[in-house]
């Protein structure tokens, strides 16, 4: 199981505030391999790191971050810890991260934002280390990505582990980032489709063709075990810590 990677979801909320550079530092320094952020726009254009649509669970504000100008946004303090990451934060830690890879869940709403994003991403030199990360239903906002910068990184998140290779080949894919979400069953439901589609054995086909594919959330030795059975190329975690540990 060594040569499995692991990848810090929102930096690994359970290691440090979420979404937040201090986090990322943190994921990097306990031994993740990448780091996943979600990023929307605010009102003035500006990309931020932010998992919901409002900033009330993490500043108490309920504020939209749509609605919100940066000016706004840039005092207030994740769980009243660290400020909410600007790219420009992330993009400067990548290029001090030279090995590290970095995932941007498009929380966005249009496929002119997407190629924004890629855009700049590509100004600051790191478009090869940076993935794009988008569920197969938002196939074009990775396609307006790719076509604004050619070899900017792209991942797909399925929405069932059914299919593997199709979903990758058609969004045009790199890496496939499959499992589950915070929602109740849908833990049950991944395992339950992995073994009814064969998941071991798609793995090892996208293996085969350059596709590297990874799952989680898993947050529990028993999930890091299971995964790693199964053959993924790198694991998902809130708990970086716990994951170094056990794969």
């Amino acid at each position: 199981m060594g040569n499995i990677s692991i990848y810090a979801h929102r930096g690994g909320l359970l290691n440090g505030p979420e979404n937040t550079v201090a986090a990322f530092k943190a994921a990097f320094a306990a031994g993740a391999a990448a780091i996943e952020c979600d990023i929307r726009r605010t009102a003035d254009g500006q990309f931020v790191a932010c998992h919901d649509r409002t900033v009330k669970r993490v500043t108490g504000h309920a504020w939209p971050v749509a609605k919100t100008t940066w000016g706004h946004l840039k005092p207030l303090r994740v769980f009243g810890a660290e400020p909410i990451a600007h790219l420009d934060d992330i993009l400067n830690l990548m290029i001090l991260r030279p090995g590290k890879e970095f995932y941007f869940e498009l929380a966005l709403r249009t496929e002119a934002d997407a190629a924004d994003l890629a855009l700049q991403i590509k100004r600051a030199g790191v478009q090869r280390r940076a993935f794009l990360l988008a569920f197969s239903t938002d196939r074009a906002l990775l396609k307006a990505a790719r076509q604004a910068v050619p070899d900017i990184g792209l991942a797909v998140m399925p929405l069932f582990p059914s299919d593997i290779l199709t979903t990758a080949r058609r969004a045009g894919v790199e890496k496939v980032c499959t499992g589950w979400m915070d929602w109740p069953l849908t833990r049950e439901l991944f395992y339950a489709g992995a073994k009814a589609f064969d998941l071991k054995w798609q793995l090892q086909a996208a293996a085969a063709v350059g596709i590297k594919v990874s799952s989680g959330v898993a947050n529990h030795p028993r999930d890091i075990r299971l995964l790693s059975a199964l053959g993924v190329a790198a694991i998902w975690t809130d708990d970086v810590r716990m994951a170094v540990k056990y794969v």
